[in-house]
C-alpha cells in the first residue's frame, strides 16, 4: 500500500514561453527512501531526471524525459539484493481539461482500442501546474524489473525442467503424435 507520495516538484506551465524550459530534477534522501518504502525496494541510491518541456499545440505542453535511478531489489527466488542501473526515456503530453475530448455518449464512443505504437492520449491539465513528482514516480514504477533474479538464482521446478518432464501432460501428447 501506497503512503502519501513525498515526491514534488511542480511547474508553472504559463510562464513557459515558446523555447521552452530544461530541468534537472534530483530526489533527495528523504524523498529517496519515501520511494524505496512505497516501491519495496531495498534502496533507490539516486533519482533523478532530465526534462525537456515545451509547448504543444495551442494550449498543451509537451514533456521529453530520461530518468535515471540505481536501484536495490530483492531477488524473487534468494531474497539477495539485486543491484540495477534504471535508464529510461519518456514522453508525455498535457492539456487543459476544457480541450480534452468530452465524455463519451454510447457505449461505442466508450470503447478504448490500444495501440503499441501510438502515443497515449494527452493528460489533463488541471490549473497551470504539472507535479513532476508523482510521473517521476510512475515513471520508476514502469523502469522497475517485476522479477529481479540474482546471478545462478533459479526456482526448482521452472518451465525448463517441466517441457522434459516426462510425467507433464504434454509429453503424454507427444505420444499420441508419434503413433
Amino acid at each position: 500500500m501506497m503512503t502519501e507520495l513525498s515526491l514534488h516538484r511542480h511547474f508553472d506551465v504559463s510562464h513557459l514561453g515558446n523555447a521552452g524550459v530544461k530541468q534537472h530534477l534530483v530526489a533527495n534522501t528523504n524523498e529517496r527512501a519515501s520511494l524505496a518504502k512505497d516501491f519495496n525496494l531495498l534502496s533507490l541510491d539516486s533519482l533523478e531526471a532530465d526534462l525537456d518541456i515545451t509547448p504543444w499545440g495551442v494550449k498543451g505542453v509537451r514533456v521529453e524525459g530520461r530518468l535515471r535511478a540505481d536501484v536495490v531489489q530483492a531477488c524473487v527466488v534468494t531474497l539477495q539484493p539485486v543491484p540495477a542501473r534504471i535508464d529510461e526515456r519518456f514522453s508525455l503530453s498535457f492539456l487543459p481539461a476544457d480541450a480534452v475530448a468530452a465524455d463519451p455518449k454510447t457505449v461505442a464512443e466508450a470503447e478504448v482500442i490500444v495501440v503499441y505504437d501510438e502515443e497515449d492520449p494527452p493528460e489533463p491539465l488541471e490549473g497551470n501546474s504539472i507535479d513532476f513528482g508523482p510521473i517521476l514516480a510512475e515513471q520508476l514504477a514502469l523502469a522497475l524489473d517485476p522479477y529481479p533474479r540474482a546471478p545462478g538464482a533459479a526456482l526448482e521446478g521452472s518451465d525448463d525442467q517441466a517441457v522434459t518432464n516426462p510425467a507433464s501432460p504434454f509429453a503424454a501428447l507427444s505420444k499420441l503424435r508419434d503413433k
